[in-house]
Parts: C-alpha cells; structure tokens; sequence
C-alpha cells in the first residue's frame, strides 16, 4: 500500500487496486447459502434490536437476558457459516469475522477504485476519468449534516437527505 499512500496524500491522484480477492468474495456472494446466511443474520440483528427496544432502557431481568443471549449465540452460529462459505479458514480478507479488517480499511482510505482485474476497465475509455461519488469517505456524523449549507435551497436539501438516508441504511 505504500505506493498508493504516496501517490494519494502527497499527489492527490486517483488511486486503483488490483485485488483478486474481490472476485472469490464476489462469486462467494451470488450463491444462495451466502445470500441467505447474510439475510438471516441481517433478520437476527433486527430482531435483537426490535427486542432491546421493546425492553426499555430499564434494567433487564434474568429472561430478557437470556433472550438476547440466544439471539446473540445464532448470530455467532451464522457468522461462523458465513465466514465458512467464503472458503477461507481466516475468513475474508475484507472482513476479520464481521468488523472490517485492516485491508479493508486502507483499501477504502487509499483507494478510489478497486477491482480484481484490470480487464475490469475494458468498458471503459482510456481518456474515462473517476471521480469519486457524493459523500463517499463521509463519516457517520457528518451525513446528517449535508445540504444544510444553503437553508433556502428546499429541494437540494430533501434530495440531500434522501441521499444520506440511503447510505445510512447500506452501512448497517
């Protein structure tokens, strides 16, 4: 990563990573066990959420604990048969279990674009110029924030926030 750290904090060039990885996780994800592994941990995180909110902010009591615990320990089940399906005993390169891991964090710091082969580009032109998308490196706090700056400007605004909200929900 050291030549795409340099060209990008001290050139402010566009940076691309060629990451055969990618492919491997892509296959791995158009299967219907990883579709459907990646649903239903997506399901038993609602469900944990929708049962803490349906607790209260009150101190839960010995059956409500357990309740999250069980959910908890599916969760874990099926992260472990996620992690399997990606066919690599550490998982994916991408992700340590469900964080993101250090590769990807610096992918995303350092990279504009990444595929996992350069004959990804063979749609494009050789004069295409990247740019990088509305909001992409934004943080969390700093979404709601967007479109404020011109208060007058309602539809830019409401577009704005729509826009925010949907990278909101791809994040989770």
């Amino acid at each position: 990563f050291a030549d795409l750290v340099d060209a990008k904090r001290e050139f402010g060039w566009i940076t691309a990573a060629v990451t055969p990885e990618v492919g491997f996780e892509l296959d791995a994800q158009e299967k219907n066990d990883f579709i459907l592994v990646e649903r239903t941990i997506e399901f038993l995180l609602n469900a944990l959420r929708l049962a803490q909110n349906e607790m209260g902010a009150t101190v839960h009591n010995e059956e409500d604990s357990m309740v999250l615990d069980k959910l908890e320990n599916l969760v874990s089940k099926w992260r472990d048969r996620e992690t399997a399906l990606l066919g690599n005993p550490f998982g994916s390169v991408f992700r340590a279990r469900y964080q993101p891991s250090l590769f990807a964090h610096s992918l995303r710091r350092y990279c504009d674009l990444y595929m996992n082969s350069v004959a990804s580009l063979r749609l494009y032109s050789p004069q295409h110029r990247f740019y990088p998308e509305p909001g992409f490196r934004l943080l969390a706090h700093e979404i709601s924030n967007r479109g404020a700056k011109n208060a007058l400007d309602l539809k830019g605004a409401l577009e704005a926030s729509t826009n925010a909200d949907k990278e909101v929900g791809n994040m989770y």
